[in-house]
């Protein structure tokens, strides 16, 4: 686990998350690059085994809090089950315990450890959820960005330059439509996008 770890998170926090990681039995899978989500955690009922997925391309300090957040999923089904919802107080409470002794200057740029600091208070199923800790994330060259949140239903945008029609707005994504290929997509209401006027 460490010799691949090391590759995708700050060296700082390897120790922690290598001897975190001896805890539990799981398979890392490093094989994604979605578009929708930054990892995801998987129990296998069959089997008897869990996976946890990261996309690879993330930057050290996201795919950190990725590896955590969904790390807290597998440490809550071990001890709850299946019965509790996904990110409910048990997650909520786990995920605090264990991003704890990562909240440090040597692990995090200090304006990411203040936004996590409070985002870790009541911590949101998306990261998209949290405008303060998404902007810090993914910071915008333009001081006149626009984003999904910013334009109607209904209206056109392009998207990682791919045409989408706004659908409607949900809590942290909007149900976005792309004649292209006549699929729906979810995108963040924070991602930022080029207006078609």
């Amino acid at each position: 686990m460490e010799n691949t770890l090391e590759q995708y998170i700050p060296s700082n926090a390897l120790e922690y998350c290598t001897d975190l990681s001896a805890n539990y039995q799981f398979k890392l899978d490093l094989s994604f690059n979605r578009k929708s989500k930054f990892g995801h955690y998987k129990y296998w009922p069959q089997t008897n085994s869990h996976t946890i997925s990261i996309n690879r391309g993330l930057s050290p300090s996201l795919f950190l809090i990725t590896f955590i957040h969904e790390l807290a999923h597998l440490d809550v089904m071990l001890i709850y089950g299946r019965k509790m919802m996904p990110h409910g107080k048990e997650w909520k409470a786990t995920f605090r315990k264990l991003m704890a002794p990562l909240l440090s200057h040597s692990i995090f740029e200090t304006n990411l450890l203040s936004a996590l600091a409070l985002h870790l208070k009541n911590p949101k199923a998306s990261l998209s959820a949290d405008p303060r800790l998404w902007a810090i994330l993914f910071p915008s060259n333009d001081e006149n960005a626009i984003y999904v949140n910013d334009i109607e239903d209904g209206e056109d945008f392009i998207f990682k330059q791919r045409m989408f029609k706004k659908v409607k707005s949900r809590r942290t994504r909007a149900l976005c439509y792309e004649a292209k290929s006549g699929n729906n997509y979810l995108i963040p209401l924070l991602a930022e996008i080029k207006k078609i006027e």
